[in-house]
């Protein structure tokens, strides 16, 4: 499969100007994906699904909000969307909690494989973790339930300047968020709040 063809389609699809530097990591992360894929049970998406769900979609989002600063993904999973947004985006550091043991490995591997500076991927649940973000400015959730016991965790290490970002296909938002993003063609959200709002 030609990860980077499938890749630049679709940045074209979605205006997205990535440097070709950016576009070959990209693609390698995705090869890393459908890889460990035969093992590890990381995503049920293959080829262009794959390329528009786990990394366009999250960088025209990131573009969007314009990230920057310290992002804690929780889930992390298969590594969608911390990845592909510290790639595009430069973050200053990067969080990735995962409580699955082969996923986690998964996250070291490809974060290794790709020299990703920045990067801590973290083996645990997010309530026996959360000491280790203190400067969080942004919490990215995919795949994930935006539950309480998520909102609560981060409160106990931030009253303001946290910005959570829930990317959804279909589901309801908790609450009214600030903001709202809806990716062009496919439709995904991002909804965006403040803890207060909770």
């Amino acid at each position: 499969m030609n990860y980077l063809q499938l890749l630049e389609t679709d940045l074209q699809l979605f205006e997205l100007p990535i440097p070709i530097t950016q576009r070959l990591l990209l693609s390698r992360y995705c090869d890393e994906v459908e890889h460990w894929n035969r093992r590890v049970n990381l995503t049920g998406l293959r080829g262009s699904d794959l390329v528009r769900r786990l990394v366009v979609e999250p960088v025209w989002i990131a573009q969007q909000i314009k990230l920057s600063g310290i992002l804690v993904d929780v889930g992390s999973g298969n590594g969608s969307p911390a990845i592909p947004i510290h790639i595009t985006q430069g973050l200053n550091r990067v969080h990735m909690v995962e409580a699955r043991t082969r996923r986690a490995a998964f996250l070291r591997h490809v974060s290794s494989k790709l020299k990703l500076d920045g990067v801590s991927v973290h083996h645990a649940r997010l309530q026996d973790v959360i000491h280790e973000f203190p400067g969080a400015e942004w919490v990215t959730l995919q795949g994930v339930a935006l539950t309480a016991r998520i909102i609560n965790s981060f409160r106990s290490i931030s009253s303001d300047g946290l910005t959570i970002i829930w990317i959804t296909a279909g589901a309801e938002p908790p609450v009214q968020p600030f903001c709202v993003f809806r990716v062009p063609v496919t439709g995904t959200q991002a909804f965006l709040f403040h803890l207060d709002q909770f």
